[in-house]
């Protein structure tokens, strides 16, 4: 075979290795955190209750310092949903901070329930339409959502592939010079 058409082939099937070992985002997946729903009473900016984008930024990065593994919060500019809760977009957020009402057995000086997730894809998601408590029981009451600086996700192998692919071009084209 000749040495520029088998050149040629080694690059291009290195080139289309190389190519499909990237990686793509599948689907919305949500996290819940460890601790389950905090108090909405008492956990905002200077201990207050509002249920606004500040205090609820607030909670998230209170949150995320009590839990390092789970990344960080960059950006308090929020959208601030009220409503149902069903069908939001979450494409480009890391974080949904989600009110819930107190509910038939929950704490009732709590204010209800606050949940904290963590977002891992793009799309649209419904949240549960009842918290999980011991807080808030109740029916969803609104959303937040921010973006974040979640934890590093390793390199899914490109660098260790391009890499291969150059040092193998390299070894056919040392063989074939050589003569």
């Amino acid at each position: 075979m000749n040495p520029i058409k088998l050149a040629f082939l080694t690059f291009a099937l290195c080139a289309g290795l190389t190519s499909a070992a990237n990686a793509l985002p599948v689907v919305v997946n949500l996290t819940a955190p460890p601790v389950g729903d905090i108090a909405k009473n008492g956990t905002g900016i200077g201990g207050g209750n509002a249920n606004n984008s500040a205090n609820n930024f607030f909670r998230l990065e209170t949150f995320l310092a009590a839990h390092p593994g789970n990344g960080t919060a960059i950006d308090d500019m929020a959208v601030h949903l009220d409503g149902d809760g069903m069908n939001v977009d979450v494409t480009g957020y890391s974080y949904a901070v989600v009110h819930y009402g107190v509910g038939r057995g929950g704490i009732q000086a709590s204010g209800g329930g606050v949940e904290i997730f963590s977002i891992t894809g793009d799309g649209f998601f419904s949240f549960p339409s009842n918290g999980t408590g011991p807080n808030g029981f109740g029916g969803f009451s609104s959303v937040d959502l921010f973006k974040g600086a979640p934890n590093q996700v390793p390199d899914g192998g490109t660098t260790v592939m391009l890499f291969g692919s150059a040092l193998s071009v390299l070894g056919v084209a040392r063989r074939y010079l050589k003569r």
